[in-house]
C-alpha cells in the first residue's frame, strides 16, 4: 500500500489555528478568575487573546511541521516542497500577502504591538503572569519568523527548476533539519557557514532573512527589555 502524502503547510496552519482558539478559550476562564484585568474591556480582551493564542499557534504549527518535515526521506520532501510552493503561487495566496517575507513581517508586528500595550498599561505590568506571555510571544514571532525562513530555503532547495540553489557541506540529500539550522545561522549571525548559497535568487532569499532578523534582534528585541522591564521597575 502507498504511503499517504503528508498534510500541507495551509492545512497545517488552519488546524493549528482552529486549536489555538479552543485553548485560548478555556485558558480566558483561568485567567478571568486568577488575574485582576477586566476583559470585558475591548482593548484588554484583545491583548490577553494575542498574548495567548499567538504562542499556542506558534507552538502547535512549527512543533507539528518541524515533525512532518523531519519523518519524510529526500522524495517526499521533495514533493511537498513542490506542493506547497505550487499553493503559494495561487491568485487567494497572493490577495491574502502569504509568503516568508509576509509571515515575518506580521511575526515582528505583532510581537512590537503586544511589547507597547503590555509596557504602557499599569494593568498589565502590575500582573507578572502577562510581563511572562508578553515576553513568550515576543519569543514565538522569534521562532516564527526563522521557521519561515527554513521554509523558504527547503522549497528553494528543492523545487525542480534546474538550478542548484544551495549546497551544503554534509554526505548524502539534505534534511529539513539543514534548513533550520542553516535559517538559524543566519538569523543570528548572518552567517551562511552551514552551506554554500550558488545563485542570486538564493543570496535575495539570505539577505532578506538577515535583513529581517537584524530588524528583530536588535529593534524589537531592545524595546522589549527596555519597555517592559522599564515599565516593572517603575
Amino acid at each position: 500500500m502507498a504511503r499517504a502524502h503528508p498534510r500541507t503547510d495551509s492545512f497545517r496552519a488552519t488546524v493549528s489555528s482552529v486549536i489555538s482558539m479552543v485553548l485560548v478559550i478555556a485558558l480566558g476562564v483561568v485567567l478571568t478568575h486568577t488575574t485582576s484585568l477586566n476583559l470585558a474591556d475591548p482593548l484588554t480582551s484583545l491583548t490577553v487573546t494575542y498574548v495567548t493564542v499567538w504562542p499556542l499557534y506558534t507552538a502547535l504549527y512549527v512543533g507539528w511541521s518541524a515533525r512532518v518535515y523531519g519523518r519524510l526521506d529526500e522524495d517526499e520532501l521533495r514533493w511537498l516542497a513542490v506542493k506547497e510552493e505550487r499553493d503559494r503561487r495561487t491568485w487567494l495566496r497572493k490577495l491574502l500577502g502569504e509568503g516568508t517575507t509576509n509571515t515575518s513581517i506580521t511575526a515582528a508586528s505583532i510581537a512590537v504591538l503586544v511589547t507597547i500595550l503590555i509596557a504602557v498599561r499599569p494593568e498589565f505590568r502590575g500582573e507578572v503572569v502577562y510581563v511572562a506571555l508578553g515576553l513568550l510571544t515576543v519569543t514565538a514571532s522569534w521562532v516564527l519568523m526563522v521557521f519561515s525562513f527554513a521554509q523558504a530555503y527547503l522549497r528553494l532547495a528543492l523545487t525542480r527548476d534546474g538550478t542548484d540553489h544551495l549546497r551544503f557541506h554534509i554526505d548524502g540529500p539534505p534534511e529539513f533539519s539543514d534548513f533550520a539550522t542553516l535559517a538559524v545561522l543566519v538569523s543570528t549571525m548572518a552567517a551562511t557557514t552551514s552551506a554554500q548559497v550558488r545563485t542570486r535568487k538564493a543570496w535575495r532569499l539570505v539577505r532578506t532573512n538577515v535583513l529581517i532578523a537584524f530588524v528583530f534582534n536588535s529593534v524589537i528585541v531592545a524595546m522589549m527589555v527596555s519597555l517592559i522591564f522599564g515599565g516593572l521597575l517603575q
